[in-house]
């Protein structure tokens, strides 16, 4: 590696990480599934309780406790503050881009390389899924270091084998989403028979599927195997849904999308990009431009058709299997969400490189410049308006007027209903008594919630207040309106 790529690299790298700090507790996104996590790393360093399962997944089975396990160690290094998870996905950021860097440099050349660590660390996309921890997070890095691990599978060593079966173990077991990595593999592996260790294969296979397996088999086996009942329920609820040429259509096209999105997003409120809420997940989809979207259909075509070397198709391969799994997914009634891609964003920007490198040079440094201008000014926009910071703040504010007080907190908002305040008030001395989370995330506490309803309500909302009860104080944060509520009705 001469020196002045080292440079630029370095240069790229800083650019990305002060990307991925830039306003970070303001914009930082945290709400229920973080919450949950930050929730089990608390009893498992200050409640002293240890678990042997993680979180549960779509599929109806839980999953392995790895991740939690990692993400606990993560936010105790900064003593539970969820902004410490920020700073860690912006170092898995830079770690993605590096090793994009080597990987593309590997399979491709130096330009091709420098090229797609540049589009990957300034993608707004990028920027704020790298910016969001949570069991996806690993999954730009891993997908990268996975590929990479099966261009090494001719080599006499078993090391390449075991850390390819244990970063799959390890991201199928963070988010089933992943599974066209396991069949990307799988396909390699058996393409590619003759060059395999099977040996080798065999006791890697069996050493990392103890180790991640294990803990879920101690839990099924104190709990009168539950994951397995999981799986018996999945096949009994799985069934096909009503045909709708729309829903194909969406299936077919949500990886374009995805990859329109990785060079512009109309939705610069984070909320708004990382929410479930359906108006926010249905805008995420809809209102893409037409052209970026028949752009990025032409791109991926291109890419199917030119692909010539086996780490290229099987590149390939894992975008169809993505297409086939997501269409499957979708067709057995389950909802379809676009950071399912979140693993190709780094693929997405590989392509795009390499089809700039066959462009004469002058066009490719308009679109590049192009895409670079639009990215960052789209990421200098950027807003949360329930970032972490506003909640941070209305805790502090609640605390200092209901002076340990007992209250209960409750909200009257749709789908997010302001998630996370829960756990901020769990940091503090004077958690509520009750709360709107208490269904869920009650055997979570170190204490158990009150069945009654206390004098003191703080109320959280981002509409207007409908209550009849006496209002004591409120402030604004963001786009969430805090009320201090006498109950006159207890």
């Amino acid at each position: 590696m001469k020196k002045n790529h080292k440079l630029i690299l370095l240069l790229i790298l800083f650019i990305a990480l002060s990307l991925r700090l830039f306003k970070l507790n303001q914009l930082f996104y945290f709400s229920m599934d973080e919450a949950l996590i930050a929730f089990r790393a608390l009893g498992l360093f200050k409640y002293k309780r240890p678990f042997l399962i993680g979180g549960i997944s779509p599929l109806q089975v839980h999953l392995p406790p790895h991740f939690y396990y990692l993400a606990s160690i993560f936010l105790a290094v900064f003593n539970f503050n969820p902004l410490g998870w920020g700073i860690w996905g912006a170092l898995l950021g830079g770690l993605t881009i590096t090793s994009l860097y080597f990987f593309v440099r590997k399979i491709s050349n130096q330009k091709t390389a420098i090229i797609s660590s540049l589009l990957y660390s300034i993608s707004f996309t990028a920027v704020f899924f790298d910016r969001h921890f949570w069991p996806l997070s690993f999954n730009p890095l891993l997908t990268i270091i996975i590929l990479f691990l099966l261009t090494k599978l001719n080599k006499k060593t078993i090391k390449y084998y075991f850390l390819l079966f244990f970063c799959l173990a390890f991201i199928i077991t963070a988010d089933p989403s992943n599974i066209p990595l396991i069949l990307t593999s799988l396909f390699f592996l058996i393409k590619n028979l003759k060059k395999i260790k099977l040996k080798l294969a065999a006791i890697s296979f069996s050493v990392v599927g103890l180790i991640f397996l294990t803990p879920l088999l101690l839990f099924d086996l104190r709990h009168n195997w539950q994951n397995i009942k999981g799986i018996k329920r999945l096949f009994n609820t799985a069934t096909i849904s009503h045909f709708s040429l729309q829903k194909f259509i969406d299936f077919l096209l949500l990886v374009p999308r995805a990859m329109a999105r990785f060079f512009y997003s109309p939705q610069t409120d984070i909320f708004q990009l990382h929410s479930y809420c359906i108006p926010f997940a249905s805008a995420r989809q809809y209102n893409l431009p037409i052209i970026l979207i028949t752009v990025s259909i032409a791109i991926s075509i291109w890419f199917l058709f030119s692909a010539k070397k086996l780490i290229e198709k099987t590149i390939s391969y894992l975008i169809l299997f993505y297409i086939f799994g997501i269409t499957l997914f979708g067709a057995l009634g389950f909802s379809i969400f676009d950071h399912y891609l979140t693993g190709l964003l780094p693929i997405f920007a590989f392509i795009f490189a390499k089809l700039l490198t066959k462009l004469p040079k002058s066009i490719s440094i308009i679109f590049l410049t192009i895409f670079i201008s639009i990215n960052l000014y789209q990421i200098s926009q950027a807003k949360n308006p329930y970032g972490l910071k506003y909640k941070q703040e209305l805790v502090t504010w609640a605390n200092k007027n209901l002076k340990n007080q007992e209250f209960s907190l409750e909200s009257v908002s749709k789908c997010h209903k302001e998630n996370g305040l829960r756990y901020l008030f769990e940091l503090t001395d004077n958690p509520p008594k009750q709360s709107f989370m208490d269904p869920n995330f009650a055997w979570l506490y170190s204490q158990s919630p009150s069945e009654k309803m206390s004098n003191k309500i703080l109320l959280v909302t981002d509409k207007p207040l409908k209550s009849s009860l006496t209002v004591l104080n409120q402030k604004k944060f963001g786009a969430m309106n805090a009320y201090i509520l006498e109950n006159t009705e207890n």
